[in-house]
């Protein structure tokens, strides 16, 4: 969708306000898609938003136009707004507390395969065929998932009473600031999120364009930017093994550490004149960014009630992506204000900020001495 964007002349100010639309409906329903997410089964939650996100790029790959592109971001957030919440409850109802690591981290070496998988298919299939057919194939594997969803089989909650939406939400909201290492763990997330990953998004299609590469000359930028995320998507898949095979002592310390190398793709966007650096700052942040993910996952489902996890999951994208719509449209208007290299130097320095939060109690092994339970 980008690289239809940047075909068509649109700048670093239009891409930001295409990518904030998905982050808007994300901010705009998780809290109901939480919600939903404990009340219904899960799988039922999650299949029905893949059929959702078959019908959105049958659309786009029909009529390939920016408004359509724009309705079509909005609605995909929303279906992921449902999508997510469900995903991260669901683990931990159909993964005993044992095998728990092991199939988180499975899941998301599935995920970050696939996604490496997806970006060189796609990036092939844009240069061969053009946009529209690198979205039709999106929509065959949204089927696909949907209906590997509705096969699975997930354990049924125990009945609880139900009470009105927002009393719901804020049984979550509690959860969350019961434990202040959780609240530290999102609000750094959030800053993560909003000062370091959104200006990497926004400018890295710009900055390919620019990059020296005589290794495919033909649509050398379509293919700079695909390889970019595919090499996130590889450091993500690496990340995932070494979060399965080599689980540290300090889970929290070991998940602020691992938000670090991400502040190196700014720095690699600013100076280099070839893609060999952008692409290995990508799979190093890919690496720290996955192992950080999966023991923040197995800290949460460790301590909420299963009951309530679905919401506090949602709790977090709320959080994290509430600020990344600003973070996305302020970099392009900033960019075109006064110049991509004092957007990309603020956002390196950023990096350093999870460390601070390691002075939080009960962070750097991401567990409280007690929790609310599930009448709290």
């Amino acid at each position: 969708m980008v690289i239809s964007l940047v075909r068509g002349g649109y700048g670093a100010a239009a891409i930001g306000l295409v990518l904030a639309g998905r982050l808007i409906a994300l901010v705009g329903f998780a809290l109901f898609g939480g919600v939903w997410a404990d009340r219904l089964p899960r799988r039922v939650v999650m299949a029905c938003s893949q059929l959702g996100l078959v019908v959105i790029a049958l659309v786009v790959a029909i009529w390939p136009l920016a408004p359509f592109m724009g309705v079509a971001v909005f609605l995909g957030g929303l279906c992921e707004a449902f999508f997510r919440p469900a995903l991260q409850g669901v683990l931990s109802t159909v993964l005993p507390e044992r095998h728990r690591r092991t199939g988180i981290a499975m899941t998301s070496v599935s995920l970050r395969g696939g996604s490496l998988l997806g970006a060189f298919t796609g990036s092939a299939i844009v240069v061969a065929w053009g946009p529209w057919a690198a979205f039709l194939a999106a929509a065959l594997g949204f089927g696909v998932s949907a209906g590997l969803i509705w096969l699975m089989r997930e354990p049924v909650l125990p009945a609880q009473p139900r009470h009105p939406l927002m009393d719901e939400i804020r049984q979550g909201m509690r959860e969350v600031w019961s434990r202040p290492w959780m609240a530290a763990v999102i609000a750094v997330l959030a800053l993560h999120q909003t000062l370091i990953v959104a200006p990497a998004q926004v400018l890295l299609p710009a900055t390919a364009s620019k990059l020296q590469w005589n290794f495919l000359p033909l649509h050398e930028a379509d293919a700079i930017y695909g390889l970019s995320l595919a090499a996130l998507s590889l450091g993500g898949l690496i990340g995932a093994v070494i979060a399965l095979l080599r689980p540290g002592p300090r889970p929290g310390l070991t998940a602020m550490l691992g938000l670090l190398p991400y502040g190196l793709v700014p720095l690699s966007l600013l100076t280099s004149t070839t893609p060999w650096p952008v692409f290995t700052c990508f799979l190093l942040a890919g690496v720290g960014l996955e192992v950080a993910a999966i023991e923040w996952v197995i800290g949460m489902l460790r301590e909420v009630p299963p009951g309530r996890q679905a919401r506090v999951a949602s709790l977090e994208w709320v959080a994290v992506l509430g600020l990344t719509p600003f973070g996305l449209v302020a970099t392009g208007v900033l960019v075109d204000t006064v110049g991509a290299r004092p957007v990309l130097l603020v956002s390196a320095l950023a990096a350093v900020l999870p460390l601070v939060a390691l002075v939080i109690p009960g962070l750097v092994e991401l567990r409280s001495k007690s929790w609310s339970g599930e009448n709290s």
